[in-house]
């Protein structure tokens, strides 16, 4: 009997070693599955709130595809030599006070990635731009056209047919113009043309990304200063629109402007932001005037966009 005993303890004791070791293994595998399925319902949950939202911009973002590093845990949140450096490698994709849709939310082991506007690839399929890049008639030369089908002075018509070939000669020259600048400055960013139109913004954790950054609270917070979530949410926001070709543009503002023309109507700007596309002269200026603001944008100077909106 005592030889069974000690046959039974040399069955059990290793039983008795080896029962805590695999308990052990699986309660860590139990924990690392549930550590991953609670990382996956955050990025679900940030997407599902994020994703699809419009927001407006803060700062001008790069162009670049690696869009702009936030660090939400540091003394310094942002690197301003390196974000100064991007702008002028890559230009600008987003201007500040922008409305752009937020399109995609991506937790990577040290970032959560938000992707902000839309691709140049969805809007236009052949690299042109996807609005039309024509000069329009101004209201005058409209005008002209409608009251010369109906004038019946001979000697009136005539000046009137004067007037109205020199606005469309000259609208040809301003749309001859615009054309030739956008040629080169698609020709100059071609192989950034997929991304000319969208950014990113990274929030970067060099320890990993934390669960309480996992929350759409904990985002907004931290991205602050560069994203205004509530812009469309506010009960009277403000009325920024984009401004077209037509009617509601101040008079005589059209594509196709030389920057002198523009100073003229417009006098001098109140900021002018000089960049490079490229080999080509990129150049925002801004002008205050009656209680809004126009935002020119000038390609070796020739106007190819512009905005106004109320201050």
């Amino acid at each position: 009997m005592a030889v069974n005993s000690g046959n039974r303890d040399k069955i059990t004791l290793p039983l008795r070693r080896t029962k805590p070791m695999r308990q052990s293994r699986v309660v860590l595998t139990l924990l690392l599955c549930a550590s991953s399925y609670l990382c996956a319902q955050s990025e679900d949950a940030l997407r599902d709130y994020f994703e699809g939202r419009t927001v407006v911009v803060k700062q001008d973002l790069p162009a670049s595809k690696t869009g702009m590093d936030v660090y939400p845990d540091s003394a310094s949140t942002f690197n301003p030599a390196d974000y100064n450096r991007r702008i002028k490698q890559f230009g600008v994709a987003i201007r500040r006070n922008e409305s752009v849709p937020l399109t995609s939310v991506r937790v990577r082991d040290k970032s959560i990635e938000l992707q902000l506007g839309v691709s140049a690839a969805v809007e236009g399929t052949d690299g042109a731009p996807a609005a039309s890049v024509a000069v329009e008639k101004s209201p005058r030369e409209r005008n002209l056209e409608r009251e010369l089908e109906r004038e019946t002075d001979s000697e009136q018509q005539a000046r009137m047919q004067q007037e109205l070939d020199t606005l469309r000669k000259q609208r040809q020259k301003d749309d001859a113009r615009l054309k030739a600048a956008l040629a080169q400055l698609s020709a100059t960013s071609g192989d950034r043309s997929g991304t000319s139109t969208t950014s990113r913004i990274n929030l970067v954790f060099p320890g990993g990304v934390p669960a309480r950054a996992l929350d759409p609270d904990y985002v907004r917070s931290a991205l602050k200063s560069w994203i205004d979530f509530n812009a469309n949410e506010r009960s009277s926001p403000p009325q920024r629109s984009v401004v077209l070709e037509d009617t509601s543009a101040p008079a005589g503002l059209h594509k196709g402007m030389t920057e002198s023309e523009l100073l003229r109507l417009f006098g001098d700007p109140a900021k002018r932001e000089a960049g490079t596309e490229g080999d080509l002269r990129v150049e925002v200026l801004t002008f205050k005037r009656d209680g809004s603001t126009v935002e020119a944008t000038m390609v070796e100077g020739v106007l190819v966009r512009f905005r106004q909106w109320s201050d």
